[in-house]
């Protein structure tokens, strides 16, 4: 799935795991699978109609075994 200049994309409550792998995406996109890298190869978060700016989204709390969310997982349907 890839975004249109112009659409807004909900992922509701795993919006936070996307912003995540965003960040790491951004730091290293080789860092993240190749369905990730496509996916946010042309992904502005934020971006509504309008060309608005983008929010950080705050990462929810630590899972009970501390670790993060792995940059790995299946791209979005």
């Amino acid at each position: 799935m890839s975004t249109q200049p112009g659409q807004q994309t909900d992922f509701g409550a795993n919006e936070w795991l996307v912003y995540e792998i965003h960040q790491q995406y951004l730091k290293d996109p080789d860092s993240v699978s190749d369905a990730w890298r496509e996916f946010l190869s042309d992904y502005s978060p934020g971006e509504g109609a309008a060309g608005g700016t983008a929010t950080a989204t705050p990462a929810p709390p630590a899972a009970p075994n501390g670790r993060a969310p792995q940059a790995d997982a299946p791209a979005p349907a």
